[in-house]
């Protein structure tokens, strides 16, 4: 056991060391692979020996092991790496340290341990509880309002509606049907070409100029300083001649008064930005859907007021052009995941943002496939933890304990004492949880109902898979973004380094 447990600190201090020192390619690379012999190799000899005390400490192990990959890899600036996996570092030790003492505490301290226990239930509850608490006044808040028209053709701004398109062929033809046939007064539609490699493309965008859509040509991106969507978007920007700027991908379909609406709603409320949160476009409720369905929840249930982040989707958002001058442009987020979020922020600190759901009456549909709800999980799932290692194994734990811990403890019911008391407190935080889903998930018809109750810790264990996945995919590997590598480090400006001498001219 102690030399387990001298094994378990030499790791432990040889990869601090290995953060502060991070010495050359070779040597790192042999050093990493050491340091992450001894963790495993101890965590697992502890394990065994006492997995009661050991066992949480083990699994947080597994993000110090990816830490210490990711610093072998060194596919970042050095100081920068430094920075994170130092920061890493302290959080993940500080988890199994906690993990280590519930461990010993349960086993040393029988009633404390009870104790704990009773407070986790209590906790898991309340967590639910406030899910409900803020889905409900969440749902309530983002309802469109009245629809009834209270502005004149006269009075309506001009509205520039902006599509980046690429390698696009029947979503962009059925997302451009629905849009020439609204009844906006004053609308211009401007499409992009970002460069598609297939010919039907610009070919869609250009048999739509006689109903007034407006064909732009986009450049290859300058990848070390702009991601191409956000390129495209400021050349749409650019381009555009509105007051209002409504940015949309080409998986939307447009009810003919769905742009009045929005503006009309932008215009009561007096706000700068709105985001739509869609229904799905499917008629029938046929199938159930995993990954779009928790991306919303995440949207409408998170109390966000406390994270500083208003709910926000990249489907379809409206912009004054004012507004997204004052804040920067795209130049400010030239290469962020969802450079939606960062005027959403802004507008919000001044109450000038608003975060709607589409209903029937609304009229705005989302087509996005299931592969596509792939690809747009894994671009954004480990951006939205800030990329941030030690936040994966946090939100991991979270999930684990609070949405899928109240199902494991009513299946292991039989083998705990009090199950009844047990058993009423887990079946009521469970339909609190289902309850939340099912607002997010039949409402939006994303999941007919009777999928919908059945399909919640299957969800919630899908998108920890996917958080993984998006992990790895940016630390190790590469994401694609319509082709597009997103993730390929880039050169960065180091603050400290000395300035070169002006060069003499010579003539």
């Amino acid at each position: 056991m102690m030399f387990a447990l001298g094994l378990w600190l030499l790791a432990a201090a040889s990869e601090l060391l290995l953060y502060k020192v991070l010495p050359g390619r070779k040597a790192r690379v042999a050093w990493a692979g050491v340091t992450a012999g001894l963790l495993i190799a101890s965590s697992i000899w502890l394990t065994a020996y006492h997995w009661q005390i050991w066992l949480g400490a083990s699994l947080i192990a597994t993000y110090k092991v990816l830490s210490l990959a990711r610093a072998a890899m060194g596919r970042l600036p050095r100081r920068e790496l430094q920075r994170i996996s130092v920061r890493a570092y302290a959080w993940l030790l500080l988890a199994q340290l906690v993990f280590i003492g519930f461990g010993w505490l349960a086993e040393h301290e029988r009633s404390v341990a009870i104790y704990a226990f009773d407070v986790l239930v209590a906790l898991q509850v309340l967590a639910a509880l406030i899910l409900v608490r803020v889905t409900v006044n969440t749902w309530r808040h983002t309802r469109p309002g009245p629809l009834e028209t209270s502005m004149t053709d006269k009075e309506l701004p001009a509205v520039s509606v902006l599509i980046p398109a690429r390698n696009e062929t029947d979503a962009l033809q059925r997302c451009l049907e629905t849009l020439v046939a609204s009844d906006y007064p004053k609308l211009e539609i401007v499409v992009l070409d970002d460069c598609s490699a297939n010919r039907r493309t610009p070919e869609i965008i250009r048999g739509f100029a006689h109903d007034g859509v407006r064909f732009i040509q986009g450049a290859e991106p300058d990848e070390a300083n702009w991601l191409a969507k956000n390129q495209a978007y400021a050349r749409l920007s650019e381009e555009s001649s509105g007051d209002v700027l409504v940015f949309c991908g080409v998986d939307v379909e447009f009810a003919p008064h769905t742009i009045r609406r929005l503006v009309e709603l932008l215009h009561r409320r007096d706000k700068d930005m709105v985001s739509v949160m869609p229904l799905r476009a499917q008629k029938v409720w046929a199938e159930g859907s995993l990954l779009q369905p928790m991306r919303y929840f995440w949207e409408i249930c998170l109390p966000r007021r406390f994270f500083k982040r208003p709910p926000v989707l990249s489907t379809l958002w409206a912009i004054r052009a004012e507004a997204l001058r004052r804040d920067g442009g795209f130049e400010a987020v030239a290469r962020s995941v969802t450079p939606e979020a960062h005027f959403a922020r802004k507008a919000v600190a001044s109450d000038r943002y608003s975060f709607i759901r589409s209903n029937l009456d609304f009229g705005l549909y989302s087509t996005k496939p299931a592969s596509e709800q792939y690809e747009t999980t894994v671009r954004t799932r480990y951006p939205q933890l800030h990329r941030r290692l030690e936040l994966v194994a946090v939100t991991t734990v979270l999930e684990l304990v609070f949405l899928i811990g109240p199902f494991v403890g009513l299946l292991l019911l039989w083998a705990l004492p009090h199950q009844i008391i047990l058993g009423v407190i887990w079946l009521c935080t469970i339909v609190a949880l289902e309850f939340t889903y099912y607002k997010v998930a039949v409402k939006t018809k994303l999941n007919n109902p009777a999928f919908a109750w059945m399909l919640f810790p299957v969800a919630v264990l899908t998108d920890l898979v996917m958080l993984h996945v998006s992990l790895y995919k940016y630390e190790f590997d590469t994401v694609d973004w319509k082709g597009r590598n997103i993730c390929i480090p880039v050169m960065r400006v180091e603050p400290h380094l000395p300035e070169l001498p002006p060069v003499e001219s010579h003539k």
